[in-house]
């Protein structure tokens, strides 16, 4: 799959069939476009986005989106991608630097671990809740949006089948369990989980969700919510 520092780096404006370099200007108008295709999709969903009010909106001509974008599908492209990078971001833990505040002490249980993660990706889902809303409905309809919602999920699922092999090395973790099967059926939990209070308004409370989410995290790979992490490093 892709990965998310490539996914998310600038990518060449397309002109027709042929490609230009992007000066510091260009990169500048291509973001201003990428912002506002956020919002226009996040506003009309996907099909009834406009590409003359993405570039309105961006504060230039019609014509001019088609310098940076081939297609809607495209720039579309560029947002989800976006926000697969926040996300990722967001989820990973803090570390100390420059006139950042310390880095809280790694957690020494696995389950404080995955609290930790899942509580992160929660609070991330909520602040992404409606382009994630859109993101779904179009990728039922649209072969490229599909493969761009696989590669947000699979990028989840790659760090979580790394720890859980990680764990099972260690001897903590239930060594039957295929790690990759575990990470994608477990991902798919808390993913769903988010979909259903964020998109659908579910009512549930955050505490709860997490401590809930994160018990049948643990439990699922053969652990308890005592379970010590071997080397007190966060894995995962």
């Amino acid at each position: 799959m892709t990965s998310p520092e490539r996914s998310t780096a600038p990518s060449e404006p397309v002109g027709g069939n042929e490609r230009t370099p992007l000066t510091p200007r260009g990169r500048r108008t291509r973001a201003k476009l990428v912002d506002a295709a956020r919002t226009v999709f996040e506003r009309d969903g996907f099909g009834d986005a406009r590409i003359m009010d993405i570039a309105r909106l961006a504060g230039m001509s019609y014509g001019s989106f088609y310098t940076y974008f081939a297609t809607k599908e495209e720039v579309f492209g560029e947002v989800a991608r976006a926000m697969q990078h926040e996300m990722l971001s967001a989820s990973e833990p803090p570390t100390a630097g420059g006139d950042a505040e310390p880095a809280p002490e790694p957690p020494v249980r696995v389950y404080d671990a995955v609290v930790r993660a899942n509580r992160r990706y929660l609070v991330s889902y909520q602040r992404h809740a409606r382009l994630m809303a859109v993101i779904e409905q179009a990728a039922l309809r649209n072969e490229e949006l599909f493969r761009i919602r696989r590669e947000v999920r699979e990028a989840f699922v790659d760090r979580s089948t790394a720890a859980i092999a990680r764990w099972q090395a260690a001897g903590i973790a239930d060594p039957a369990l295929d790690p990759g099967y575990a990470a994608s059926a477990l991902g798919s939990m808390v993913d769903r989980f988010g979909y259903v209070w964020f998109v659908l308004d579910g009512s549930f409370e955050m505490d709860k969700a997490v401590d809930t989410l994160s018990r049948l995290w643990v439990q699922a790979l053969g652990m308890t919510t005592e379970t010590r992490l071997p080397d007190r490093r966060v894995a995962g």
